[in-house]
């Protein structure tokens, strides 16, 4: 489990001794592939119930997998929101470290010397920028560790790996979407005006499915629907990012994603419902990534843990490797993300107006409505919630695959802009199947039937391929209203 706010440790729970494991983590992946370092060897455990003991011990270092990364706890450093002017003398200091010339000549003992005192110089300015913040954190996550009622050994059903996360956090601290501002007094003791640039922390029991029934609702989000598979006990083999990926070159068959950002972020950020006009493809990053804001900052983190092979080629030739000006540009686009999400979420940080109108959100007594924080737009990409109440379980192709690629492409925008012109969830503008939220989309067989109602989405399951849905009554209508979307292809109900 990643700690939620200190980038340099990870939290392992670990079932066989009952205990949390605390070890370094790698640095993030950006330039060429490298084999982690061989040295760090040192880790602590933590175990116990009533008392806690805490082991030093030596492990093998082990490469690691991640298949999601929420990233909860936004800390806001290097984007002027911290401390402007400490921030500036960092990257001052960083700009001259790394063009400070290292002589010819010098054997590696010296170079390294040389290399080592940079480091030094570098951190004592580092270190008053970040300490009070990273102080808090610690301190709070340490507090929960050592509280007997964090109970510490994992276990399927009450103690997973997500239930163990959410008892880490203090959502006194870190609930509220913008951190609170510090009085004066408080500035002066700690040198914090405000702890975090946004959470995303919910409830425990704010991870829910949501049915959607008008566009004012707000739909399920990638990460909540990744995760909601996994407590509903469907696991899920491919971390999120390949899940996701396998829309464009699995179910859709297009042999690779169609607009720029797909590639690190596979999503289409057409809005449904005519919300916003800007279609996926002549879109901008910061565009493309606040389409899902917690999606996007989680991806961005997991994306800095994975390594080229990670990574298909965005050639149609599978077999290719990708390519280093591709591996580059593929860096390049997380971290211009990542400068869109924390400039656009530092502004709003900054406004007094956009807290007060934030805080009924945290104050509120439904935790069913924390989950506001978690969602995006209402995706006009089609029969894209993949995970949604056991929808797309079955494996199932697109009806457009065999077609030549222009094709393929001008069929799938025809779905997706017949679903952004429509006025809200429940209202179609076309009898025709293969607009909106028809089944028309993909020749799923129906093998299992409908469970739900594809009248509520807006359309009719009369492209199935077995004449329609199995508790239909094979009409290819739908005309009963069957609830919430085909076994085999899934996308007919609500959103």
């Amino acid at each position: 489990m990643e700690d939620p706010c200190n980038p340099k440790f990870i939290l392992i729970d670990d079932s066989t001794h009952g205990g949390v494991v605390i070890t370094s983590r790698d640095p993030p992946v950006l330039q060429v592939l490298r084999d982690p370092p061989g040295n760090i060897k040192d880790s602590l455990l933590l175990t116990g119930t009533t008392d806690r003991i805490l082991y030093k011990q030596e492990r093998p270092r082990q490469p690691k997998r991640y298949k999601a990364i929420m990233k909860q706890v936004v800390g806001g450093a290097f984007c002027g929101f911290l401390d402007e002017g400490l921030e500036n003398n960092v990257i001052d200091i960083l700009i001259t470290e790394s063009q400070r010339f290292v002589e010819v000549g010098l054997r590696p003992a010296e170079k390294e010397l040389q290399t080592q005192q940079s480091v030094e110089r570098i951190m004592a300015k580092v270190k008053p920028y970040l300490r009070s913040h990273i102080k808090v954190y610690l301190d709070s996550i340490c507090e929960r560790l050592l509280d007997p009622e964090v109970n510490l050994r994992w276990d399927f059903r009450t103690n997973n790996c997500q239930n163990f996360c959410d008892q880490l956090i203090n959502r006194d601290l870190f609930g509220p979407l913008l951190s609170r501002q510090y009085a004066a007094e408080e500035v002066q003791q700690t040198g914090i005006t405000q702890l975090y640039l946004m959470s995303f922390v919910c409830r425990s029991n704010a991870y829910v499915p949501e049915t959607v029934k008008s566009r004012y609702d707000v739909p399920n989000g990638l990460t909540e629907e990744y995760l909601l598979k996994f407590r509903y006990g469907r696991h899920e083999e491919s971390d999120i990012i390949d899940t996701l990926a396998e829309y464009w070159y699995d179910w859709g068959a297009f042999g690779k994603p169609l607009y720029r950002y797909q590639d690190v972020f596979p999503w289409d950020c057409t809005e449904a419902y005519n919300r916003y006009p800007t279609k996926c493809g002549d879109c901008n990053i910061a565009k493309h990534a606040w389409a899902f804001p917690f999606d996007s900052w989680s991806m961005v983190a997991l994306h800095l843990t994975r390594e080229r092979q990670f990574y298909p080629s965005l050639d149609l030739d599978m077999g290719k490797a990708m390519d280093d000006v591709s591996w580059m540009r593929s860096r390049l686009t997380v971290l211009l993300a990542q400068d869109a999400l924390l400039s656009a979420a530092t502004v709003m940080a900054k406004s007094q107006r956009f807290h007060e109108t934030t805080q009924w959100l945290h104050n509120q007594e439904n935790p069913k409505l924390d989950r506001l924080k978690l969602g995006g737009i209402h995706r006009a990409q089609p029969f894209s919630h993949h995970f949604e109440k056991g929808k797309y379980h079955l494996y199932f192709l697109a009806d457009w695959a065999s077609y030549k690629r222009d094709v393929q492409i001008q069929r799938y925008e025809r779905q997706r802009d017949g679903r952004a012109k429509k006025p809200d969830v429940s209202i179609d503008v076309s009898n025709d199947s293969d607009v909106g939220d028809g089944c028309g989309g993909f020749a799923c067989g129906a093998a299992a039937g409908c469970v739900g109602g594809c009248a509520a989405g807006g359309g009719g399951c009369g492209s199935c391929s077995n004449g329609g849905c199995g508790n239909c009554g094979g009409d290819g209508g739908c005309g009963g209203g069957c609830g919430g979307g085909c076994g085999g292809c899934g996308g007919c109900g609500g959103d």
